[in-house]
């Protein structure tokens, strides 16, 4: 059994963070061990959130204790970082586990922004920007984030696809904006390495919960993990958090329905994938 560990917010009631994506692994039979930046009652979109982010000094002590339990880890994946010194922590906690073992992989969720606009202070992204994102084996931004940490067009597949294909790291670039054959508006997710490009797309929803990028990165984690490849990773994976999503979108949730949903982490039907 393979072994991940999430560096990311947990969030008690909501399905977002290190909530959805460890429920992920776990539903898909990978050892998962939690790591909290931050502990907080709600997704701040539903108004105050409560709790607060954990401080460099408590992190670091539950990470040195996990560390003397000898676990080899097979993946990492970082997402909401509340403060720049989390930064630090997670290169810290990348540095041990490759120490640890020869090849895992590092996946880098760098949680920022959206729509235009970072919700992290400038400062703290172009710390995630200069110092993690070159830590990763694979980033899993959205189509916006991706575009703040390459300076590309945010709107334009092309431009993405130009700017992925010029990084050291593979990506796999969430809320891409397509066009379909019958011109119209549908969404994607590529994934790029060194040898080329996959896109898998399907219909845009007016509005989604929070957290799909969360169960999206841990999914397709725990299918390399599992031992698919990453073409066969990101089939998988986009067709089961897109059958979620539509759950959600057809009963009105407002959180994501994972529980409820969770066959589709393993039963979904897989969308086509084209090598572009």
């Amino acid at each position: 059994m393979k072994t991940a560990l999430v560096f990311s917010s947990f969030v008690a009631a909501s399905r977002v963070g290190a909530t959805a994506s460890a429920f992920c692994l776990r539903r898909l039979g990978i050892e998962t061990i939690v790591v909290p930046t931050t502990v907080l009652g709600r997704h701040p979109g539903w108004g105050p959130p409560g709790g607060q982010p954990l401080s460099a000094d408590h992190i670091r002590s539950m990470w040195s204790t996990i560390k003397e339990q000898n676990i080899s880890i097979d993946g990492v994946v970082t997402g909401y970082l509340a403060a720049e010194s989390h930064i630090d922590i997670a290169l810290d906690i990348i540095e041990d586990v490759r120490a640890a073992n020869s090849d895992p992989i590092i996946i880098v969720d760098p949680v920022m922004g959206d729509n235009g606009r970072l919700y992290i202070p400038q400062q703290h992204a172009e710390a995630i920007k200069s110092k993690l994102v070159p830590q990763a084996d694979i980033i899993t931004p959205n189509a916006w984030e991706f575009s703040f940490i390459t300076d590309c067009e945010p709107h334009s597949l092309a431009s993405i696809k130009n700017a992925a294909t010029h990084l050291s790291i593979q990506s796999l670039v969430t809320s891409v904006p397509i066009k379909n054959e019958d011109g119209e508006s549908e969404i994607g997710a590529l994934y790029t390495d060194k040898y080329q490009s996959a896109l898998v797309q399907h219909k845009k929803f007016k509005t989604v919960p929070n957290g799909g990028g969360d169960a999206l990165s841990a999914t397709f984690l725990a299918h390399v993990l599992n031992g698919m490849s990453a073409h066969d990773s990101l089939a998988k994976s986009v067709s089961s958090i897109f059958s979620i999503l539509s759950a959600t979108a057809n009963m009105d949730a407002g959180e994501l329905p994972l529980v409820r949903e969770q066959d589709a982490l393993i039963e979904a039907t897989p969308l086509n994938v084209k090598i572009l």
